[in-house]
């Protein structure tokens, strides 16, 4: 068995350390290029319903799961809404130290639990 102090090890680890080259994803062919994603379109019903979801989840302070517009796919967050503003159309999930900002134009859905 080798006796190894932990702290010797990190010590090592710091003085060996080397830099990693960074790996560069190819870019696709400019014929190829990959389609922004289009979300489904949502009506004003269902936009003031989930509306009125996430602002029941703020004042009862429960999760809620959030499925909204990405770049190139739909997304999900789950967490708890910090700050909400309906008539400016956005509203802040939280899920630990992670925030995020979403606004109502890209909300799909919204669950709560």
């Amino acid at each position: 068995m080798i006796d190894v102090n932990i702290l010797d090890f990190y010590k090592w680890i710091e003085e060996n350390r080397f830099v990693l080259p960074v790996r560069h994803e190819k870019q696709p062919k400019s014929g190829h290029k990959q389609k922004k994603y289009q979300p489904p379109v949502i009506d004003e019903d269902q936009l003031e319903y989930m509306s009125f979801i996430l602002e029941e989840a703020f004042d009862m302070k429960k999760p809620v799961l959030v499925t909204y517009a990405g770049r190139y796919s739909p997304l999900q967050f789950y967490g708890r809404i910090s700050k909400i503003n309906p008539y400016e159309g956005w509203f802040v999930i939280v899920n630990g130290e992670i925030r995020k900002k979403i606004p109502y134009t890209k909300l799909m859905d919204v669950d709560w639990f």
